[in-house]
């Protein structure tokens, strides 16, 4: 318990750190891109983009985000089990290692420098540095330009893309995201290239160094160069060697469907870094941070060997109202052996997050259920060739699919000729009946417009009969992995097929059974109730038999 609660604290650490040093970054390139216009703008521009920062409040402020981040980096790299990830986690991860080597000498001479001794070097001063005695230098600042600020970006991005509101900003993000760096990067040359001019001109070089490095300093900058690129690559191998160790301990097993793969577990890792470590694609949108519940497994056996939910992976659950046997791939780190069903596609994007509902893994709610079969079929199929028969159908279906959306139903089902919608997934029971019997209006409507709109291309018109029941079902994710639906089984799902059967018994296009009726407020007296019997039920239910839905009343 104390582990994922000390994990929430680091993700918060991480966040607030980075957002820290993401303002920093972004003053620092506004700062850059004064450079087309002057030096001197430059230079101006740092009282308030960069001054603040100097001060004692800044200074501690910046240096406490820099150690936390750094620490809780370097800590996250150590613990993990496998480097196979997806792309953006891994620009992310090796930008970042990349960012201490890279910058220790700029942040040694202008940051560390100026608060230990009285050497303070102006934007000309650094620049001419650049441009002049150390151009290689320059080249490397212009590259951590690009390293830090898409480092910066695909970690906002984690955390933002889990935000329904993100897909309307993204496009204006993604654009910021390009023109900063690309604005900032051509004030820098423009300014280098003006200092660079000033500079070889007799005189220019002593009158842009206004400050004096002294012999300490110069090696100051370059041994804490040197220290930092060895603690990186001190970092590696010991990783390295923990990795080769870890390969030799034995591991518990696990068996992981779609697929019933069985895979090693690795030591200490969470049950995501071991199903990546295998090359199973696997969901994740927040890259592990328990952020998100796209990563959920149902667990079967190994269940009990697992610590119960911590407060923060509780939360995630009780919020797609998540199963006790379904736990979080990312916050559980397994010991013994497991059984897994993955619960969301491995492809699966940040939609994923926003669609997130309970019945999606599997529950029992009360819906409406409507079944619509076309009459004839098999007639229409010899009457016609292949291509006019498709062509048929696909107009067919299209018009009822229109009259799902328009009355929020749920398309469940397809069975070549006909087809299952479900409604009152979110809306509940009383409203779904509702929207089901209007849907049912929209779909004979639509179908009598389609049979005028066909006059002349078929011998008799089309005609579909329609059952609705409302009841108890399990509602849940079916079907292939690769391409599940919400559908809906049990007995009251039968009871709306029977139904639809019914409607040729009784020579009417729509049969809605008397459950329905009333918890819809719709008026029904005007028309005759009958008793249909139903295979499984010693009862009969009670129906209406609707010759003519158009008259109904509209709720």
């Amino acid at each position: 318990m104390a582990f994922f609660e000390a994990q929430t604290l680091r993700n918060r650490l991480r966040l607030g750190s980075g957002i820290i040093m993401f303002v920093f970054v972004f003053g620092h390139l506004l700062n850059h891109m004064f450079g087309l216009v002057s030096v001197g703008a430059m230079q101006d521009a740092t009282a308030v983009l960069l001054d603040p920062w100097r001060t004692w409040p800044g200074t501690v402020l910046l240096a406490a985000a820099f150690l936390v981040h750094i620490y809780i980096a370097v800590s996250a790299f150590w613990r993990r089990r496998t480097f196979r990830m997806k792309r953006w986690e891994m620009v992310q991860l090796y930008f970042g290692l990349a960012i201490p080597p890279i910058l220790a000498a700029h942040i040694a001479a202008n940051g560390v420098l100026p608060e230990i001794s009285t050497y303070n070097a102006s934007y000309m001063e650094t620049l001419a540095t650049f441009a002049v005695y150390e151009p290689w230098r320059g080249i490397m600042m212009a590259f951590a330009v690009v390293i830090v600020w898409t480092h910066a970006c695909v970690g906002l991005r984690s955390v933002l893309r889990l935000q329904p509101w993100y897909p309307r900003v993204q496009p204006v993000a993604f654009a910021l995201a390009l023109i900063v760096p690309a604005v900032a990067l051509a004030g820098y040359l423009a300014a280098t290239m003006r200092v660079r001019q000033f500079a070889i001109e007799p005189g220019g070089l002593q009158a842009v160094y206004t400050s004096t490095a002294r012999p300490w300093m110069v090696d100051f900058v370059h041994d804490t160069e040197k220290v930092v690129v060895v603690l990186v690559l001190a970092l590696l191998a010991a990783r390295a060697v923990k990795s080769f160790l870890s390969k030799k301990t034995a591991k518990a097993r696990l068996t992981y469907s779609p697929g019933d793969r069985r895979i090693e577990l690795h030591p200490g890792a969470t049950l995501l870094e071991s199903i990546r470590a295998a090359g199973i694609p696997h969901a994740s949108i927040c890259g592990g941070r328990g952020r998100c519940s796209t990563c959920r497994v149902r667990i079967g056996q190994g269940l009990d060997d697992l610590p119960p939910p911590a407060p923060a992976e509780q939360k995630v659950l009780a919020r797609v109202a998540a199963s006790p046997s379904v736990r979080l791939a990312c916050q559980i780190r397994p010991r013994a052996s497991l059984d897994v069903v993955a619960l969301v596609p491995g492809h699966a994007d940040a939609d994923a997050v926003y669609a997130e509902h309970g019945y999606q893994q599997g529950q029992e709610l009360k819906v409406a259920m409507l079944f619509a079969d076309l009459r004839g079929s098999t007639k229409l199929c010899e009457d016609r060739l292949p291509f006019d028969v498709v062509f048929v159908l696909n107009q067919f279906f299209a018009e009822l699919a229109q009259a799902l959306k328009e009355t929020n139903g749920h398309y469940a089902q397809f069975n070549g000729d006909g087809l299952m919608a479900i409604y009152g997934l979110e809306s509940g029971a009383e409203q779904g009946a509702a929207e089901a019997i209007h849907g049912a209006r929209a779909m004979l409507a639509r179908l009598a417009k389609l049979n005028e709109k066909l006059t002349g291309e078929l011998s008799e018109d089309l005609q579909i009969g329609i059952g609705i029941h409302t009841g108890e079902a399990i509602v849940g994710s079916m079907g292939p992995p690769a391409s599940p639906i919400i559908s809906a089984l049990g007995d009251n799902v039968n009871v709306a097929a029977r139904l639809e059967a019914q409607t040729k018994e009784f020579g009417v296009p729509l049969v809605v059974s008397v459950e329905t009726a009333e918890i819809s407020g719709i008026d029904f007296s005007g028309f005759r109730q009958r008793r249909v019997s139903v295979k499984g039920r010693e009862q009969m239910i009670a129906v209406y038999a609707v010759d003519a839905p158009q008259i109904l009343p509209v709720r």
